[in-house]
């Protein structure tokens, strides 16, 4: 495998991270949001 390939795939696994970087985060925003309104349902009912 030559240097440039090499490079190539690099780039690709650091953009990967990245995206998933970004999924962690809106997966975790998402939670955070059910979990409120977990809260509030739970309130309600009792």
């Amino acid at each position: 495998m030559d240097q440039r390939k090499i490079e190539e795939m690099a780039q690709a696994l650091m953009q990967l991270e990245k995206e998933i970087q970004k999924t962690k985060q809106s997966l975790q925003l998402i939670n955070k949001s059910i979990d409120k309104y977990d809260k509030y349902a739970f309130l309600n009912v009792s």
